[in-house]
């Protein structure tokens, strides 16, 4: 699963590494997703600058959501065409409207953001989990194309709780806070409490 996860993020460009506030901010998105090392892996591939703060980042979370679901939409349409079997239709069908839907649906989680429409941000983000449901991937498809599909349905899901973390820690307000992102113990609770929702729930 680890090697189809780094094949699926590997782009021509090498990782920017960072360090200090940058690296803190990261890691304290990445510890609340439930797979550290991926979360951190997909950020540091997709970081362009070696400084970031946490707008900075959260743009570029929801940016990376939109392009994975888009993607996996090509993937699957794909998929459709090399293997029209009518019992595998139905399902992949359903799995195509779903990543039409997260990729519409993270489309606007990017304009509240611009916005700063924050309660709206994190509604629309939390409607992504519950859309992703949807795509249960347990059809008759090639198994190649059955176990990159399920690790792509993995990779958003990892996606939908970093946007969730990240979305949570602006809308408390700590968006230009570089070194720590840690201003109390209600907003540890308001992130771990949607972070431990989506972890059980998909």
């Amino acid at each position: 699963m680890t090697l189809l996860a780094l094949y699926i993020f590997i782009h021509h460009m090498e990782a920017v590494e960072v360090h200090g506030p940058t690296q803190e901010l990261i890691d304290s998105i990445c510890t609340k997703t439930g797979d550290y090392e991926l979360c951190k892996e997909i950020i540091h591939k997709h970081l362009e600058t070696k400084t970031a703060n946490l707008l900075d980042l959260t743009y570029l979370i929801f940016r990376i959501a939109i392009e994975h679901a888009s993607d996996t939409y090509i993937f699957i349409g794909n998929i459709l065409r090399e293997h029209p079997d009518p019992e595998e239709t139905t399902g992949l069908n359903t799995c195509l409207t779903v990543y039409t839907d997260e990729t519409s649906t993270f489309l606007k989680v990017r304009h509240d953001f611009c916005r700063e429409e924050y309660e709206r941000m994190i509604i629309d983000i939390l409607s992504a989990r519950n859309i992703l449901k949807r795509c249960r991937t347990d059809f008759p498809i090639p198994l190649n194309k059955k176990k990159l599909l399920i690790e792509k349905s993995r990779v958003m899901k990892i996606l939908i709780t970093m946007s969730a973390v990240s979305g949570y820690m602006v809308k408390n307000g700590n968006a230009y806070l570089l070194s720590s992102v840690v201003t109390g113990p209600c907003f540890f609770n308001d992130v771990d409490k949607v972070t431990s929702i989506l972890i059980s729930s998909l």
